[in-house]
């Protein structure tokens, strides 16, 4: 990531730091370590915020890495940073263990990291309930975690994760042998000990596709299990089976109050066939996008359709959907080459404003400014505006100018977000619309989407997006910090 401001405001950090970077942590780097050194307060209060409210599993290992890295980050925020990462569960764990390599932190960094492995090493053994659940799930990660921090394992695991042993009345032990019990007691045995769904797969082999057993795998699923999870299913018979197709339903509805799951609902929509079933997974699609929430006021989307824009079509859809269903507000979206075309599609689904939109295509020069003048023309009520484009204008009316008569008319000047996607093509004469704001010295947000975009990344940009344009750093800011006692007790969820 290149910072071309000589000062990085709060709202490019957070815009910046909260995408998905698909598994390259380092990516994060460049802009974190910059935020650190400029503003050490708010990035302690923006992992925390984004430990709640994020959606990106990267950002959640990345932050509080790139914070520890940084030479003079107050140690008074130091505890913070650790007692996010002693949150992760053991892969996420682990993976920020060897970011901390990557980015060949200072040995005192080291040291604090592997005490920090040792006491949440411990803090699992210490029940053996809580550790036996954590290990049959992650037996290879947590095997690394010792090693690599160079903790001495309990007797206990160093018995069941570096001999093999399965300690008699064990979770341990009940894996290795379903594939010996019946179907009955099979199922009862994943009930009873909280089998992990690919855990219980794995160790049941063909049996697995015994209807009793679909059953109880079914109502010990986890939403994000039941997500990444729905093909098998549907081969495993949910749809032609109406008690699992019962139980499945109900699962779906618990599924759907899920905040973790969003993410991956998408893909599983996407490989699914049955019909039945992948209207059941868009309907939690929307959702769980819905639960996201936070963002509030009526929305103007201004979506590229001028020539080499095939692929603004689809992400205008894409944001359009996504605000749709976490706004409190309405939302029109508007089309345009140098003619505008607009849509009410207030509190529709994806698959509706995909119906409405079908026939658009890509084609023209490119005139934004045609589309807020026509939601002028139409007395659009408007409190923020996403943008879903490359941003070259080169045909009057020019948004800047249009955004100035809009601000003198309503009396506001509502945040602009612009979604910058790749392009063909360039145009000779082309305006870019972030230059043209920045000379007219008027903020606008820019997600860079010119890599591709995706579900893994929409939801949480949209999410980020506010009517009042400081208001989201007021909310981060206002995110307690966490302490190491709020994570190493009782009720913690770090399992």
């Amino acid at each position: 990531m290149i910072i071309e401001n000589a000062v990085l405001s709060r709202n490019k950090i957070i815009t910046e730091l909260t995408r998905s970077e698909h598994g390259d942590l380092k990516k994060y780097v460049p802009v974190g370590v910059e935020a650190v050194t400029r503003e050490p307060e708010f990035f302690a209060h923006l992992i925390a915020w984004d430990a709640v409210k994020g959606q990106i599993k990267d950002t959640k290992a990345a932050l509080p890495i790139i914070s520890l890295s940084v030479p003079g980050f107050p140690a008074e925020f130091t505890e913070n940073s650790l007692a996010h990462l002693a949150m992760l569960r053991p892969r996420e764990f682990l993976r920020a263990y060897r970011f901390s390599l990557d980015l060949r932190v200072k040995s005192r960094v080291r040291k604090i990291l592997n005490r920090l492995t040792a006491d949440y090493l411990h803090y699992l053994e210490a029940n053996t309930g809580r550790w036996d659940r954590t290990a049959i799930q992650h037996r290879r990660t947590m095997k690394e975690l010792y090693a690599l921090a160079h903790v001495k394992p309990s007797t206990r695991a160093q018995r069941v994760l570096f001999v093999g042993l399965n300690p008699p009345g064990s979770i341990f032990e009940k894996v290795a042998h379903l594939k010996d019990m019946t179907a009955l007691e099979a199922s009862g045995t994943i009930m009873e000990f909280k089998i992990p769904f690919l855990i219980a797969m794995g160790a049941l082999g063909a049996k697995a596709k015994d209807a009793d057993l679909v059953l109880a795998l079914i109502e010990r699923m986890s939403p994000t299990e039941l997500v990444t999870n729905t093909k098998m299913l549907d081969k495993l018979g949910v749809t032609s089976n109406p008690i699992l197709k019962t139980a499945f339903n109900e699962a779906i509805t618990r599924a759907s109050k899920s905040k973790k799951a969003t993410l991956k609902t998408q893909r599983a929509v996407e490989q699914i066939t049955d019909v039945d079933l992948k209207a059941k997974m868009v309907s939690l699609q929307e959702k769980q996008i819905s639960n996201l929430g936070g963002v509030e006021g009526n929305w103007l989307v201004l979506g590229d359709k001028s020539g080499s824009m095939e692929s603004a079509i689809e992400a205008s859809n894409l944001v359009a959907a996504t605000l749709a269903k976490m706004v409190t507000g309405s939302i029109s979206l508007v089309f345009f080459d140098t003619q505008p075309t607009s849509i009410d599609v207030t509190g529709l689904t994806y698959d509706q404003i995909k119906e409405k939109t079908k026939h658009i295509r890509a084609g023209g020069g490119t005139s934004i400014g045609c589309g807020l003048l026509s939601a002028m023309e139409r007395n659009v009520e408007i409190d923020g505006i996403a943008i879903v484009s490359d941003g070259e204008e080169n045909t009057p009316p020019l948004f800047v100018d249009q955004y100035k008569k809009f601000s003198s008319r309503s009396g506001k000047e509502v945040p602009v977000y612009l979604y910058r996607v790749a392009s063909s093509t360039h145009g000779f004469y082309d305006q870019d619309l972030a230059k043209q704001f920045k000379d007219a010295r008027i903020d606008i947000q820019e997600f860079d989407l010119r890599q591709g975009f995706d579900f893994y990344s929409l939801p949480n940009l949209v999410a980020t997006m506010r009517t009042n344009r400081y208001s989201l750093a007021d909310e981060i800011l206002a995110t307690p910090l966490l302490t190491m006692n709020d994570v190493f007790k009782e009720d913690s969820h770090v399992s």
